[in-house]
């Protein structure tokens, strides 16, 4: 028999199919807040978002084997400690809302829809109403996965060049040019538009300071649907009360939920969005077909899918 606890809420035909197919396993569903002592000591698999195993907990995991984290970041989890357990995420299944989402908040921007929308709601037409092409804009994206291809792909549709950033610069199908990340600097003065996708490691935390921004165009829009501690809030104020770059789109940040009095509600050349971007029905579909994947050739660590590196981090 093996023990398998889920703080992830599956849906009943993804909990049918573990029964149907492995009578001889036995799930488990817990709220994390709910979690108990006896439920971490009885788990041998454990599916979970990543938030609700700390330091302290790891020794009460006593029989954890494999861990699937139903997300791609692994920020929270305390992955020194695991080096025993063999982990597992959902890499991979982001990439469609991801940049969907993305596309439409540039698109959103750069249309100003949102003042055609309060134009409407005050029974007012705009005379010689204009708005702006994404069309031959060059477009920098900060990691070239697969979040990063797939969002290349369409943009590239719009006219769009697309220049992507990794570690070593190696080309990526979708990207017309590839630049290693330590070029960063070199390159951001080239760009309209600048999206990170990167995931949070010690090598990306605070990456982004001001003088990078300096090189940045006056006229450039920054987006991130990635890690929001990729720059620290003092440096996303002094940015946009400064005016170096024209605007930036923010869907993830340091502190989530942003607090009511936070001053980045202030700032107009700001749009703020609520962690929202990999958030649709298909999330949870993508990421159970991995887990039932790994499931399925969990006696053949070799075979499963998204293994991760506990000493990278990814």
């Amino acid at each position: 028999m093996k023990h398998i606890l889920s703080t992830v809420n599956l849906r009943p035909h993804m909990i049918e199919e573990i029964e149907e197919k492995y009578p001889e396993m036995e799930y488990r569903f817990t709220k994390s807040s709910e979690m108990t002592d006896e439920d971490r000591g009885w788990c041998e698999i454990f599916i979970t978002y990543g938030g609700n195993i700390n330091e302290e907990d790891v020794g009460k995991f006593k029989n954890l084997k494999w861990m699937m984290v139903m997300s791609a970041g692994l920020d929270d989890l305390p992955l020194a400690q695991l080096t025993h357990v063999h982990i597992t995420n959902a890499k991979g299944i982001h990439k469609i809302q991801m940049t969907e989402y993305t596309v439409g908040l540039l698109l959103s921007f750069h249309k100003n829809f949102n003042q055609l929308k309060a134009d409407q709601d005050n029974a007012y037409w705009r005379k010689n109403a204009k708005t702006e092409e994404i069309h031959g804009k060059s477009v920098h994206v900060l990691g070239t996965g697969s979040i990063g291809s797939h969002l290349a792909k369409v943009l590239r549709v719009f006219g769009t060049e697309v220049v992507g950033y990794n570690t070593t610069g190696h080309a990526v199908e979708e990207f017309d040019h590839t630049h290693p990340m330590d070029e960063l600097a070199q390159h951001i003065n080239e760009a309209d538009i600048i999206i990170n996708i990167l995931p949070s490691t010690e090598e990306t935390r605070g990456m982004l300071e001001t003088d990078l921004f300096e090189k940045m165009k006056e006229s450039a829009v920054f987006v991130n649907i990635g890690r929001g501690d990729i720059m620290t809030d003092e440096t996303i104020s002094e940015v946009l009360e400064q005016g170096m770059i024209r605007h930036m789109i923010l869907d993830v940040f340091n502190h989530e939920p942003l607090p009511a009095d936070h001053v980045f509600y202030t700032y107009d050349n700001m749009t703020i969005t609520p962690h929202a971007s990999s958030k649709t029905e298909g999330y949870l579909e993508r990421g159970f077909g991995i887990f039932a994947y790994n499931l399925q050739h969990m006696d053949n660590l070799q075979s499963m899918k998204n293994v991760i590196d506990n000493s990278r981090g990814y």
